[in-house]
């Protein structure tokens, strides 16, 4: 299976240099390639504040510690593909980095090259860096079309077998459909009691026979009251934990609130409540596909990288490789 285009785009770096280029401590060397001190410590940097940027801090401290401990094993991969597709003579070409600049664009909703430029920016990233990251990118997944075999998709016979094995793997937590109401909570105490003196004001009325959604459309001051303040299905652990508590304690048709936050009133309806379950077969079967599919392009990707580094000269100077 190849990998989406744009999948390993953060993960990858340019790590071109070679020996005749060493001014500072090798880390790795994989053949002629190496990864200095330098490029290894923005790796380690980069990564770990992605993963800060994208986890929840009780998740964090494992994710990171996972990336550190297979951050060399990935990085001797990267160049052991690189050096791959230099034996096969696979470049990538000025028009294959436009295209997928373009592309990367369109998937975020940037129309223009400075909206890009500032969502980089923001990213600590260049506009160097990030074709860099794409020629990487796309040099890995030429390698990848040309040398590991396309997998036939799994039958329904064999995704219900998967199904059944996994099934509380697929189990949707408990969720509720809500719609809310924001007062938002100026800074200024004053102006603050003024808003929550508001927002009880609105509370009340949303537990008398109102149109919630309509009282959302008129009083909300968040985007949602576009839409009736309708926040669809909300799974438990998704809310804030004094919205997440008072939602799942109470039962539909319930109006709470108003529940101070630190920048906000909330005033929630509890339109339906729905329990934890275990998902039919057909409303999973494309994400049974999809996880199977990737589980045996991971199998096929490991197996390929383990038979490259058998043939590869590979040097890590563990002394060398920075904490953090």
């Amino acid at each position: 299976m190849k990998r989406a285009l744009f999948a390993t785009v953060i993960a990858c770096i340019a790590l071109s240099a070679s020996a005749t280029d060493i001014v500072e401590a090798v880390v790795i060397r994989v053949g002629d390639r190496i990864v200095t001190r330098s490029q290894y410590a923005k790796r380690l940097h980069d990564g770990i504040n992605e993963i800060e940027q994208t986890n929840s801090p009780a998740d964090t401290p494992a994710k990171v510690d996972q990336f550190k401990k297979s951050l060399v094993n990935d990085l001797i991969a990267e160049l052991l593909i690189k050096d791959r597709a230099d034996r096969l003579g696979l470049t990538v070409a000025p028009d294959e980095i436009k295209d997928a600049v373009d592309r990367l664009k369109q998937q975020y909703g940037l129309t223009t090259d400075e909206q890009f430029n500032a969502s980089l920016q923001k990213s600590g990233l260049t506009r160097a860096d990030m074709e860099a990251r794409l020629r990487d990118t796309l040099l890995m997944n030429k390698v990848f079309a040309h040398e590991l075999r396309p997998r036939e998709e799994s039958t329904d016979q064999e995704l219900r077998e998967r199904y059944d094995r996994e099934k509380e793997h697929y189990r949707l937590p408990e969720r509720a459909h809500l719609r809310e109401i924001i007062v938002l909570k100026p800074d200024d105490p004053a102006k603050a009691q003024q808003a929550r003196e508001q927002a009880e004001k609105i509370a009340d009325e949303a537990r008398g026979n109102v149109d919630f959604a309509l009282l959302a459309k008129t009083t909300s001051e968040a985007p949602s009251k576009d839409k009736g303040g309708d926040l669809g299905e909300v799974a438990r652990g998704e809310l804030l934990p004094e919205l997440d508590k008072a939602v799942f304690a109470s039962p539909a048709g319930t109006v709470l609130g108003p529940i101070e936050a630190r920048s906000a009133f909330h005033i929630l309806k509890i339109e339906s409540r729905l329990p934890s379950e275990i998902p039919a077969f057909e409303s999973v079967k494309d994400k049974l596909r999809k996880d199977a599919s990737e589980d045996a392009w991971q199998r096929d990707y490991k197996a390929y990288i383990e038979r490259l580094r058998k043939d590869a000269f590979i040097q890590i100077h563990e002394s060398e490789i920075p904490s953090a």
